[in-house]
């Protein structure tokens, strides 16, 4: 996406990747970072946008659910 000018896909594309590796703090970064660079757009893409916030979220609350396990993990020892 980079190499057709599509930043906000680029950054997405790169946050995807971080997931499928199963990093999520380094893919919440990179959501946000989209979603800061969508909205600084005139011309912005509303349903990237939508799409974005939905992923964000999403991946906010599984890493929400992991460390809530490992914290439980740790209690139960």
């Amino acid at each position: 996406y980079r190499a057709q000018n599509q930043a906000l896909r680029a950054v997405r594309a790169d946050a995807e990747a971080q997931v499928a590796m199963l990093d999520y703090p380094g893919a919440i970064d990179r959501f946000k970072s989209a979603q800061n660079l969508a909205r600084s757009q005139p011309q912005a893409d509303h349903f990237e946008l939508s799409i974005l916030d939905a992923r964000t979220r999403e991946i906010m609350r599984l890493q929400a659910d992991i460390e809530r396990d490992a914290t439980e993990q740790r209690g139960s020892r």
